[in-house]
């Protein structure tokens, strides 16, 4: 099915995931579609608990072309997902931070289907669909003695859409500047936030509610979707906060609140 240059489909599949289709093309960003997280150790016990299940099976995303993970937590960078979906599509590329390339290979994906991914350019992955990687900070920006990053968020050039994942970040001053270039059609935010006791724990947060309204607003996204909210109640702050915001101080701004597998029809209105 062929759509106009100005629309795409959008599935959000849990967590930060989602799948993008446009012009025959399927891209998944961050897809994490098994229990993984759950059986971490070295938490209190049901601290880990998915509050629903994936809501597509893996071996069943057949028409990938592309998966993109922003770094390399379980829930971004799943080991079970990514083998199923290296199988399934077996003509999928996989494109990661430069750091994430010995973990993907030790999955059993092929070195000639990665793509380390950096700040200093852009991946042109078809003549349609430019992909520029965004620094993020989890919660600092880390980078390697060359200058690779470790997180990153990317900005998608897509025909006419320009489409935005911040992966996992704060709001810094930094990111605002990287991203004020860019005029968002839509943007996907985490607004799980941060704090002590979820660092004590080795859980390093992101944005909260508030920030993320307040940069969609800032950076006048067309749409903004908000992630990293509905899973794990132990790493999340709700999404009362953020639609208040929203609806207190932005009146008119747009948004998108997915239920796990949930598709949407995006247009964008010149």
């Amino acid at each position: 099915m062929l759509f106009e240059s100005n629309q795409l489909t959008i599935q959000y599949i849990g967590q930060v995931g989602v799948i993008l289709r446009k012009n025959d093309m399927a891209i998944a960003i961050d897809p994490y579609l098994t229990n993984s997280v759950d059986l971490l150790s070295g938490f209190p016990e049901g601290f880990w608990v998915r509050r629903y299940a994936p809501p597509v099976k893996p071996e069943t995303l057949t028409d990938l072309d592309l998966v993109l993970c922003t770094h390399d937590h379980m829930d971004h960078m799943d080991p079970g997902t990514l083998r199923a979906i290296a199988e399934a599509s077996p003509g999928c590329r996989f494109g990661a931070p430069k750091a994430c390339l010995p973990a993907l290979e030790a999955m059993g994906i092929a070195r000639d289907r990665l793509q380390a991914l950096g700040v200093h350019e852009p991946w042109q992955f078809t003549d349609e669909l430019r992909i520029q990687p965004i620094p993020a900070w989890h919660e600092a920006r880390v980078q390697d003695e060359e200058g690779w990053d470790h997180y990153l968020g990317y900005v998608l050039k897509w025909d006419s859409l320009c489409l935005y994942h911040a992966g996992d970040t704060l709001l810094t001053e930094e990111l605002i500047e990287a991203l004020s270039g860019f005029s968002v059609d839509v943007g996907f935010l985490p607004i799980n936030g941060r704090d002590i006791f979820r660092n004590r724990l080795g859980v390093v947060g992101n944005m909260n509610a508030l920030e993320a309204a307040d940069l969609a607003a800032y950076l006048k996204f067309d749409t903004v979707v908000p992630v990293h909210f509905d899973m794990y109640a132990n790493n999340s702050e709700g999404i009362s906060p953020f639609v208040e915001r929203l609806y207190q101080k932005y009146p008119g701004q747009k948004f998108h609140i997915f239920q796990p597998g949930e598709s949407l029809l995006y247009k964008k209105t010149e």
